[in-house]
């Protein structure tokens, strides 16, 4: 009963906001190129002409932009930028239903999404993990970003690749991902949308805003969404709720304010915390089906964020800007796990046995950043400089839970197909902090982008600061009097992180650039005896060409890349995940680690109505002997999204596709290969492989007219059985079958 009530406070609520806004139903329809309304400042100021793109994506109906910041703050055209970029528009995610982040990452270019379980998603690019996320260029320094976050709040999603120590501080030359959101619209808009998938996969929103006073100087949106959706996994379903709310002000006109908040709700029942076994208990391959999940129904690991932030732009004249901006974010959990992830599995479906916990704890960060910006002169030619300061603190709290006693046998899955008389262990939540954490980075940084002569320019930057994290494990007595503390710390302070980039504009449409940065990261990482690893250094290079082509509503570039990483941290599979917290322990890389490769893309509007984004990624990565690793990420990728509008009397629809392809992976686990005196298991490490596969979608869309529109979209067209991971926790995690989609979306 909950779904439908939902859906309809959602569909009420957006009602509700039309009808407090006669002007919303205007019969007019915007030009999607119309300029701000006189008296209103756009935060993200950068040029526009009669055909360009600006940073803003919504309404261009492109699958690229004209400016964006999140490789050196600097509001840059993509060729202006000295590092490969990829942007994953609105109208992209519009097109293809990118509801998710791992569903937007899927299909850009370079990226790795793969899943460790039902609710935790890694990202990879270049040979590493992504752990640097922003939004709305903000420092996001969680240990664990929003669980697949819902997409519809962001205008469009950035991935800059490489080392971006610049805007980011301490961080792996993987890439940073900058979730932009939606702004207020200079003009009333709404739209409304549902939507039916396969697995029951249900979804709603509501997209509301535009001037709400004073001649248009203050001004609103609210975006407001709900899923509720089952799945191809046995007794797996997920609901979330999504708010979204901001108000920006003319303060002055040279003075523009945002407040806003964000909430996204995600509650899941039939959680994993794990893969499935590939390996039987006498060696041989298990083969088991899609469908199984080896969770109790009421297994469950949630997850809830609020943000609250603010953001403002000051003119100060001749073309300089000030900008402050401020995040505070809360994030809690509290569910219970009982997966089989450990064993191998009996013919008889014995054999499993019980990963449980419960996840119960909270983090807060607090963000805040402020720089000045704008042109100078120097040598007869005109420059541009920023300069600022930041600082970002994370800290995470989880109580101290005691156990009560569990049957005999509880933790021995009898038959993990049929788990519904596993009852839910019970606990007791004694009020008292078990463990915190906390991490916190600060500094100084500046960037340039010099007019060298007329056809070089140069893009100089440096970050100053310093980084600290620190850690508490408390022990208890049967009083719950503490008894001890297993404490970490590391402080890293004068960190200098350089960076360079030199550009040559062969002609008016293409630029040719190399640059480099140096990489530090102080690790958040430890090890089994709860050591922090020591942190990563290195350097990355990148040399490439980009062009503008079309009005610069088209961008190509390609680029080979390498970069040197010591002490890099891996997973340490040998070592069960803490039982209380859920942390993994990880192990020193060594030194040596190094990454090279190519990349190639194509974005943007190929010819008029015609929307393309391709890219193929080269990726090599071997250890100090020279030795591949990273196995399990694929050496070569394909990604490629399409959609063409049809002319003439067929304008009416438009249709499109996108293939992921990607070679072989492997990775190395314990496979069974008989028993000792005593009928434990004995295992050898052997590979499992994932041969190369590709993965199909099309999609259509029909305009009814310009209110109604409706839109019908296949995932996995060919039912391509594949595994998303390899090797994780000794097992496979199968990628997702076909599935069929059909849309209806209105706005005034």
């Amino acid at each position: 009963m909950f779904a439908p009530i939902t859906r309809s406070m959602t569909l009420t609520l957006g009602l509700c906001s039309l009808a407090l806004c006669p002007s919303a139903h205007a019969d007019t329809e915007p030009d999607k190129q119309q300029e701000p309304a006189a008296k209103a400042l756009e935060l993200d100021t950068t040029n526009i002409n009669a055909v360009g793109l600006g940073t803003t994506t919504e309404n261009t109906e492109s699958y690229t932009t004209g400016a964006m910041s999140t490789a050196t703050r600097l509001n840059l055209s993509i060729k202006e930028t000295p590092q490969s970029v990829s942007v994953v528009t609105r109208q992209q995610m519009d097109d293809f239903k990118l509801t998710t982040l791992s569903e937007a990452m899927s299909q850009t270019t370079g990226v790795v999404v793969q899943h460790n379980d039902s609710d935790r998603v890694s990202y990879s690019s270049r040979g590493y993990s992504i752990n640097n996320f922003q939004i709305d260029g903000m420092l996001n320094t969680f240990g664990r970003m929003k669980s697949d976050s819902d997409t519809i709040i962001y205008d469009r999603i950035e991935v800059v690749r490489g080392a971006t120590g610049l805007t980011t501080g301490a961080g792996d030359p993987s890439a940073t991902i900058n979730m932009v959101r939606k702004r207020p619209t200079a003009q009333w808009e709404a739209k409304t949308g549902v939507s039916g998938g396969s697995y029951d996969d249900y979804y709603s929103y509501v997209d509301v805003g535009g001037p709400l006073a004073f001649d248009g100087r203050l001004r609103g949106r609210s975006v407001l969404a709900y899923r509720d959706s089952k799945s191809f996994r046995d007794h797996y379903q997920l609901q979330r709720e999504v708010g979204y709310g901001i108000l920006e002000a003319d303060l002055t006109d040279d003075t523009v304010l945002a407040v806003g908040y964000d909430y996204q709700d995600k509650q899941v029942q039939g959680t994993s915390w794990g893969t499935v076994p590939y390996w039987k208990s006498n060696g041989d391959k298990a083969n088991l089906s899609r469908s199984t999940n080896m969770a109790t129904k009421w297994s469950s690991w949630p997850l809830k964020d609020k943000t609250a932030f603010a953001n403002l732009d000051q003119n100060l004249g001749n073309g300089w800007h000030m900008k402050g901006a401020y995040t505070y974010r809360e994030s809690d959990t509290d569910g219970k796990v009982y997966y089989g992830g450990g064993g191998y599995p009996n013919d008889d479906r014995s054999g499993m046995v019980a990963y449980r916990s419960h996840m119960k704890g909270e983090q807060k960060m607090e963000v805040y950043d402020f720089n000045f910006a704008g042109p100078y002169q120097l040598l007869g030619r005109e420059h541009e400089l920023m300069v600022g300061y930041g600082e970002a603190e994370r800290s995470a709290s989880n109580p101290y839970l005691v156990s009560a006693p569990t049957p005999p046998g509880y933790d021995n899955i009898p038959d993990w197909k049929y788990m519904g008389n596993i009852g839910k262990f019970r606990d007791t939540d004694t009020g008292i902090e078990g463990s915190n954490d906390s991490t916190k980075q600060k500094a100084g940084y500046l960037a340039t982008r010099l007019s060298l002569a007329e056809k070089w320019h140069a893009v100089l930057g440096s970050r100053y600061g310093s980084w600290k994290t620190d850690s508490n494990y408390y022990s208890f007595n049967d009083q719950y009097q503490r008894t001890g503390n297993d404490h970490s710390s590391q402080t890293q302070n004068d960190v200098f992180t350089p960076y360079a980039g030199l550009l040559y504009d062969i002609t008016p449409e293409y630029t040719a650039y190399v640059s480099y940065t140096d990489i530090f990261k102080p690790q958040t990482e430890r090890d089994s005896s709860r050591k922090y690893l020591d942190p990563i250094v290195g350097q990355n290079y990148e040399l490439g060409l980009k062009g503008s082509l079309l009005d610069e509503r088209l961008n190509v570039a390609t680029a080979v890349f390498w970069s040197k990483q010591d002490n890099v941290a891996e997973l340490d599979d040998s070592v069960r995940p803490d039982p209380t917290t859920g942390e993994d322990f990880y192990k020193s890389g060594g030194k040596g680690n190094k990454v090279n490769g190519f990349e190639a893309e194509v974005s943007g509007e190929v010819m008029t109505g015609w929307n393309m984004t391709a890219g193929y990624t080269y990726t090599h990565s071997k250890n100090g002997e020279g030795e591949r690793n990273n196995t399990n990420q694929p050496l070569n990728m394909l990604r490629i999204s399409t959609a063409y509008r049809l002319p003439g009397e067929w304008n009416a629809l438009t249709v499109g596709g996108a293939v992921n392809w990607q070679s072989d992976i492997y990775e190395f686990a314990s496979r069974p290969v008989g028993r000792d005196a005593d009928g434990d298991i004995v295992t050898k490490e052997t590979r499992i492989n994932q041969n190369n596969y590709s993965v199909v979608k099309l999609m259509s869309r029909y305009e009814f007219d310009k209110h109604l529109t409706a839109s019908l979209n296949v995932d996995n067209l060919f039912d391509e059985k594949y595994y998303d991971n390899v090797g994780f926790y000794n097992g496979v995690f199968w990628g997702d079958p076909r599935t069929v989609t059909l849309s209806l979306d209105y706005k005034l």
